[in-house]
């Protein structure tokens, strides 16, 4: 109860600085005594940022994250009215409110915490290096999803304001080396026996878990590249494993949005105050149908008509969805559509199948069958699965660990584990080709399963110049074109 209470006011404190801010500039010199500066304190930049990044990517209210793309591309989730996204006809994704929102907010903690004339007063939100530590982690995350949607991006120039308002693209390749480094670095500076920080809606200043968040991202970051540099990937994998990485499911990173509006979660607000536009898709729900998986409870919802797992088809037209009612098809699950189902940023399971991979590469120690298997439970605890239903699962000769292929049989359990994280699931189908995908039955011009996502529109014409470098390096600017680690 204390922990709402301390979330409501977060959340009211940053709603408050909204509206101050977006004041016109004359009726600002008017209520502010120049000689009686006030500052935001750091607590509040830190609630900002959390809850700027969590909105950009898996959405708020009835807005969208880009996390649906993932959801859609995978074949997770279908849209029932409006199926243009799934049938790949946009190719521009716009990325400043990235920029513009949390990572400006986490690039201001850090220079708060740094500067000599404000780290004291940056003190009353928490000990400086570990205020630090965790913006560089929130950074390096928010990063590497980035730059897993568009590729090369706005990178060492990016967050400098007026002194460079048009940044270069770094290539994707320099950017995981250096997020590897900025891991590494805000790894080394916590101090445990620091002050807890305030305004962490996403550990509450445990930064013993920041500490497993970050090398766990790295571990992610490390197997990202595994086909493009592998040496560099095993080094990395074996690094971050080494440092610690997450070891049970309570340490997942996870926001949780309140039981209220507005600051309850996204499905929830589309499901309960507006027509569902979503359904499961045909894809999930005959394959987990067919492996028995009782995940499929919590994942979708029995159709109204039927009383059953019913999906609805993916890629069709506009016509052949709208003629089919959402009393017809399976809709997200009770649980995915309560108020506070929180958004999930990385799971201990999701390492586990990175441990597994990398067992079977030989690159670590441990048995990858036992990995994998363990990966499976951890996934299904999370979702509050019983021991009982998950014994059966893992004794089914339909997921049992394939030695001869093991990718497929991480790829495709993998894939599953990560419902509801769909830009993760759509990076590791990138990289691994399981679970094997047909793209929309009617595509737009006939298109594959996008590999990536185009530039914002405003880049080529307000920072035309960079953006063509970019796409010079790395490929036109379109849905198909690999990015960096996706090779065939």
């Amino acid at each position: 109860m204390k922990k709402d209470i301390n979330r409501y006011i977060q959340y009211i404190f940053i709603l408050i600085v909204s509206i101050i801010s977006s004041c016109e500039s004359g009726f600002e010199e008017e209520n502010i005594d120049p000689n009686n500066p006030t500052s935001v304190p750091t607590a509040y930049l830190m609630s900002s940022a959390q809850r700027s990044l969590i909105t950009n990517f898996f959405g708020r209210n009835t807005s969208w994250g880009i996390d649906q793309l993932g959801m859609r591309y995978m074949q997770m989730w279908a849209n029932t009215l409006y199926t243009s996204e799934d049938r790949y006809e946009y190719i521009e994704l716009n990325f400043q409110s990235f920029y513009n929102g949390g990572l400006a907010d986490l690039e201001e903690i850090i220079k708060l915490n740094s500067d000599e004339e404000t780290k004291d007063h940056a003190l009353a939100s928490g000990a400086n290096a570990n205020q630090i530590a965790v913006a560089k982690i929130l950074k390096a995350w928010t990063f590497q999803k980035m730059t897993d949607v568009w590729g090369d991006i706005p990178y060492s120039e990016a967050l400098k304001g007026i002194e460079i308002p048009s940044p270069a693209y770094d290539e994707q390749s320099a950017i995981y080396s250096d997020l590897i480094a900025e891991l590494d670095e805000a790894t080394s500076m916590i101090d445990f026996d620091g002050e807890t920080i305030s305004g962490d809606l996403i550990y509450g200043g445990n930064m013993e878990y920041w500490k497993l968040f970050a090398q766990s991202l790295k571990l992610r970051i490390g197997m990202r590249m595994s086909k493009v540099d592998p040496t560099t990937a095993q080094a990395t994998v074996s690094a971050a494993i080494n440092a610690g990485v997450f070891t049970s499911i309570d340490q997942d990173a996870k926001f949780v949005y309140l039981s209220a509006s507005p600051n309850n979660g996204p499905w929830n607000e589309s499901f309960y105050n507006g027509t569902p536009t979503l359904a499961v898709a045909t894809t999930i729900i005959d394959k987990m149908l067919e492996l028995e998986d009782p995940r499929i409870e919590l994942f979708a919802q029995k159709a109204v008509e039927g009383n059953a797992y019913i999906g609805m088809p993916y890629g069709v037209t506009a016509a052949v969805a709208g003629s089919i009612t959402n009393n017809q098809v399976s809709l997200p699950g009770l649980k995915i559509v309560e108020a506070t189902n929180p958004a999930i940023l990385i799971t201990y399971s999701e390492v586990l199948f990175i441990q597994a991979e990398a067992a079977a590469y030989g690159w670590i120690s441990g048995d990858p069958e036992t990995l994998y298997k363990e990966a499976i439970t951890a996934s299904m605890e999370s979702w509050g699965i019983g021991a009982d239903a998950i014994t059966t699962y893992l004794e089914s000769d339909m997921i049992a660990y394939d030695v001869s292929n093991s990718l497929k049989s991480i790829g495709e359990q993998k894939w599953i584990a990560f419902y509801m994280q769909g830009l993760e699931a759509w990076s590791s189908w990138r990289r691994l080709g399981y679970p094997e995908l047909i793209p929309a039955p009617d595509a737009v011009e006939n298109r594959d399963i996008p590999r990536r996502r185009g530039y914002p529109t405003a880049e080529t014409s307000l920072n035309q110049a960079n953006y063509q470098v970019a796409v010079e390096r790395q490929g036109p600017d379109l849905l198909e074109t690999r990015i960096w680690w996706d090779v065939e």
